[in-house]
């Protein structure tokens, strides 16, 4: 599956000598969280709603001044796992897809993948499942991997503020974490909301709000969407798909306990679907042998057929 055949078409670019407020601007506008920076046609850097978000610390007017220089890309000929190990190994959500010659295609985004391999590994677990030894069947006991499954292996300590602290208070807590979100949470330690580097981009910077004195309230999302620690994984994606949303807290007795995002997934589905490949190569692998076996069981059986044919002749030339 190369990369062009998923790869979003609609690039919004950018020149580096524009404002910092105008590109958020047209985030806003487009919808999107990433800037391809093009000089002559080539791509030079990206603009991504956290470089917007991080300038609330640092304040610059351009976006040369912003943007992350060199971006990673991937070829539109490449396969989709190539995508996905760029992504892992360099910690990106978004590529984009560039063409033999180094201009700009489209973009790829690892919400894309979580998406595709989720529905991918549906059809392919079926088909597999049905195909599986009687002691690997549903009721088998559980792999040592089975508790990836649920959301609640995403349990960990959530980088929360409260609604009223404000903007600049809430950035500087998601750079020291380097996260890309933080959980608004109340005193009983409820999702009121949750603030993404996207709310800050389009809400705050492109609005032109003084973070010092903006409160998180003001621009965080709510209400937030969020999934049981009991949930399927399966279930938690159909959510997010839902909701049109990239992150999820958990929830443990009504209280914040964790968060799933699709950057935690992509590793994991691709995992699956790397895992669902080999066991699908070991099966023709088998399948394979089994044939030759059969064709060399065949090929013996009509050479010994042939030999007993040749032993009777010979007897009964020598009988008298």
């Amino acid at each position: 599956m190369p990369v062009s055949s998923y790869c979003r078409r609609k690039v919004c670019l950018v020149m580096p000598d524009e404002s910092l407020e105008i590109a958020a601007q047209r985030m806003e506008r487009e919808g999107v969280g990433l800037l391809v920076v093009v000089a002559e046609g080539r791509p030079i850097g990206v603009l991504t709603d956290r470089d917007v978000t991080l300038q609330l610390l640092a304040p610059v007017d351009r976006v040369a001044d912003a943007m992350s220089r060199k971006p990673l890309t991937v070829r539109a000929d490449a396969p989709l796992s190539e995508a996905m190990a760029l992504m892992s190994r360099h910690g990106v959500r978004r590529l984009p897809v560039v063409d033999a010659t180094g201009h700009s295609l489209g973009v790829i985004a690892s919400d894309d993948l979580v998406r595709l391999l989720a529905s991918e590994i549906a059809g392919l677990a079926a088909v597999a499942e049905a195909q599986l030894p009687s002691e690997l069947q549903p009721g088998a006991p559980p792999s040592p991997e089975s508790h990836e499954r649920i959301a609640e292996h995403y349990l960990r300590p959530v980088v929360t503020v409260t609604p009223t602290a404000d903007l600049r208070t809430a950035v500087e807590r998601m750079h020291e974490h380097a996260t890309g979100c933080v959980v608004v949470a109340g005193d009983a330690g409820t999702a009121e909301g949750i603030l993404t580097d996207r709310d800050v981009a389009l809400r705050a910077v492109a609005k032109g709000l003084d973070a010092a004195r903006t409160p998180v309230a003001s621009v965080m999302t709510a209400p937030v969407a969020t999934c049981e620690a009991s949930q399927q994984l399966e279930e938690v994606v159909a959510q997010m798909r839902e909701r049109s949303v990239r992150r999820m807290p958990i929830l443990r007795a009504g209280r914040v306990a964790g968060i799933v995002t699709y950057d935690d997934l992509l590793p994991v589905f691709g995992g699956e679907l790397a895992a669902l490949a080999r066991a699908a190569t070991r099966q023709v692998r088998r399948e394979q042998r089994r044939v030759r076996l059969e064709q060399t069981r065949d090929e013996v059986g009509r050479g010994l057929a042939a030999l007993r044919r040749g032993v009777g002749a010979l007897r009964s030339r020598l009988q008298p």
